[in-house]
């Protein structure tokens, strides 16, 4: 094993025993101390990897995250037209969301009840605006939508799929799959349509 690759070995670890301890105890019953014991290592050892606690949950969010933004990023970057791109944008955002608010409960509740120290959830925040901001202005360039001010527009459209595309909504609101489905598919189609010029 190289020099190199030890420690990232141990980080790896680091993040695997916090992600366990985050499902089986919650993000907020879990401590460095309780970490460090999981492995067999001092906590000492522990904040050489990370300068604290909010610094552990942030990563185990961020593997998760990194996954969902690089779908996301793949459908930007894609060729088909801003409407269509707009939809599965949404839908895999929503979808995922959805998914991981009742199967992986803990993991999204670290999204969803992110505090203002949470560099990973505005981070996330920050990117999932940025993604739509640019399908909204390819959709004023290539005048499929009505144009006008592209970040308006963008924010408008986020606020009209509040209640799927907020983790915190997400989180208060049914975790039940099947009927939503149908609601969050109109609410996406409607805000699409708001935007697209009228022939």
């Amino acid at each position: 094993m190289s020099g190199e690759a030890a420690p990232e070995g141990t980080r790896a670890r680091l993040l695997a025993a916090a992600a366990l301890e985050i499902r089986q105890i919650g993000p907020k019953r879990m401590t460095i101390s309780g970490l460090a014991g999981r492995l067999g290592m001092s906590h000492a050892n522990v904040y050489r990897y990370f300068s604290d606690k909010q610094g552990i949950v942030d990563a185990v969010l961020n593997i998760w995250l990194r996954g969902l933004e690089t779908r996301l990023q793949d459908i930007v970057d894609g060729p088909d037209p801003a409407d269509d791109k707009l939809e599965r944008f949404f839908t895999t955002l929503t979808r995922s969301y959805a998914e991981t608010c009742v199967q992986e409960p803990a993991l999204f509740q670290l999204l969803a009840e992110a505090g203002p120290g949470s560099t990973e959830a505005d981070r996330h925040r920050r990117r999932v605006e940025g993604f739509v901001e640019r399908i909204v202005e390819e959709g004023n360039v290539t005048r499929l939508f009505s144009g006008g001010d592209t970040r308006r527009m963008a924010m408008l459209t986020l606020d009209l799929a509040h209640r799927f595309c907020d983790p915190s909504a997400v989180w208060r609101g049914d975790h039940s799959q099947g009927g939503s489905d149908g609601r969050r598919d109109r609410v996406i189609r409607w805000a699409i349509r708001a935007l697209t010029v009228r022939k």
